[in-house]
């Protein structure tokens, strides 16, 4: 299989500098998806400034990017919400075959090639790969 190779289009900053920080979503009560307060700053490289041309406030998007931190990966690991085993791709371990993150977001304010953001559950400094839209019809299969 050919080797896959991307460019991020940008960096997310957020409040979290280590994974400990970050509040286990979603159902924990200080969970980042719940918290107005917490938020962080999407960051698009000018290069791909017109891609972002026609984001607006109050829009939701998955943000993709990479998880830059993770080492090494397991193909079952133990979940703290299941007993016993479980695998990988049945969770959103940041530690998987190729570390990709997805997360849906909120956009709150748009300024040039900065985006704020609610939903934040990624470190300072992650590498951001691409942003797509995101509404509920989406989820109807």
């Amino acid at each position: 299989m050919n080797e896959i190779v991307m460019k991020p289009i940008g960096w997310i900053e957020t409040p979290f500098r280590t994974r400990e920080e970050i509040p286990f979503p979603p159902f924990h009560p200080d969970s980042p998806y719940r918290n107005p307060d917490v938020t962080g700053t999407v960051h698009i490289l000018e290069e791909f400034r017109e891609g972002i041309a026609d984001i607006q406030p109050g829009s939701c998007a998955l943000l993709i990017f990479y998880f830059h931190q993770s080492k090494g990966y397991r193909l079952t690991i133990h979940s703290p919400r299941r007993e016993g085993e479980v695998g990988v791709f049945s969770t959103r371990s940041p530690n998987r075959p190729n570390g990709i993150g997805v997360t849906v977001v909120r956009f709150l304010e748009v300024d040039g090639c900065k985006l704020t953001f609610r939903g934040v559950d990624m470190l300072n400094g992650t590498p951001l790969l691409d942003i797509k839209p995101y509404s509920e019809e989406a989820l109807m299969v």
